[in-house]
């Protein structure tokens, strides 16, 4: 786990409600990461987050990937980055977004993918627009360590213990101090506790829908990263389809200079 400093004691009538509140009003936007295992509470947690910012009037612009069953103030459910960047610039005031299982997202062993990129690049943009991000994930072994670090990561909550979810630390990283929790309640939000919470780069509304079939299969494959198997054709049709697309674009390219 990350290196932790030294402990202060954070004051207030209740500790966790006053840790909330200053650490969303300290910046226009905050990125906090909850770490636990499977079972510790990590996403009620999160949804707690946003049940206690909304209380305080906060913020009343909500957004999470985890399927939310029933709850009393609005809550959108965001599940791809494109709809996320529409939400934020078509949004004014401050934001939240519970990513869950961010580790899904920005995969420690693929740090250069297009969703991992983007997701970096994008989390410096959209805090320009008031954006706050609470994510969850098991552990930072899992994570792109790229968004671990103290230029991006302003601090992390640990849920300690799958028998006990009222447990929990914080450790900040703007102002170096930790503090624990010992009973921390539990959401008044419904969710799916069994939702993978999906994470994509591109919304199905997003997806553009070609007539020529072969170019479908070219931005599952290029865009979507599908395989050939998920794009249920033979990997020589892909690569046949592949070679026709470039051989079709250089000599456009070729005719194109030549005139």
């Amino acid at each position: 786990m990350l290196e932790e400093p030294e402990a202060k004691t954070y004051l207030g009538d209740n500790p966790l409600i006053e840790l909330i509140l200053h650490l969303f009003k300290r910046q226009l936007s905050a990125f906090i990461v909850i770490f636990g295992r499977r079972g510790s509470g990590k996403t009620d947690l999160g949804l707690l987050i946003l049940e206690i910012l909304k209380n305080l009037n906060h913020s009343s612009l909500f957004a999470t990937n985890v399927g939310v069953k029933d709850n009393c103030f609005p809550i959108e459910h965001i599940s791809d980055l494109d709809t996320l960047r529409l939400w934020c610039k078509d949004n004014r005031g401050k934001k939240m977004f519970l990513f869950d299982e961010i580790g899904k997202g920005l995969k420690r062993r693929s740090p250069m993918s297009n969703l991992n990129i983007e997701l970096i690049n994008d989390f410096q943009i959209l805090r320009k627009y008031q954006l706050s991000i609470i994510a969850t994930t098991i552990d930072s072994q899992y994570i792109d360590k790229a968004v671990l670090g103290p230029e991006i990561l302003d601090g992390y909550f640990v849920k300690e213990s799958w028998k006990n979810p009222q447990l929990a630390s914080y450790v900040d990283y703007l102002e170096e101090f930790s503090m624990s929790f010992a009973d921390i309640p539990g959401t008044l939000i419904k969710f799916d506790s069994l939702d993978s919470a999906p994470f994509k780069r591109h919304g199905e509304k997003q997806k553009p829908k070609f007539k020529d079939e072969h170019l479908n299969i070219l931005w599952g494959s290029a865009v979507e990263g599908k395989t050939y198997k998920d794009l249920g054709i033979h990997q020589q049709e892909l690569t046949r389809i592949w070679k026709k697309f470039v051989k079709v674009t250089l000599e456009s390219q070729v005719t194109r200079h030549s005139t």
